[in-house]
């Protein structure tokens, strides 16, 4: 597992995924989500992931901090790797 996602519940209070349930553009976050969800669920285990489909939808993925400050990233048309790199980039800034 990457150090990054051991970080997550020290510096992140909540990871929400939005993107489309057919879109194209979504599809590298789809992936993502696909394939890390269970892993990420498992090492945080009472960790708020939410993933939110909604047709039409431009991907993204907002991280709510301390405070209830929100900062999100467009990953739109990214591949699943970028998208990690999104997610990574995320819960590493405070």
């Amino acid at each position: 597992m990457s150090a990054w996602r051991k970080l997550i519940t020290a510096n992140v209070r909540e990871l929400r995924f939005h993107f489309s349930q057919t879109s194209q553009g979504s599809k590298g976050l789809r992936d993502f989500v696909q394939s890390n969800y269970k892993e990420l669920k498992t090492a945080n285990p009472t960790f708020p992931f939410l993933v939110r489909e909604c047709e039409g939808v431009e991907a993204k993925v907002w991280a709510r901090y301390d405070f209830g400050v929100e900062k999100s990233l467009s990953v739109e048309g990214m591949d699943a790797t970028k998208v990690e790199k999104s997610v990574q980039q995320l819960v590493t800034e405070k």
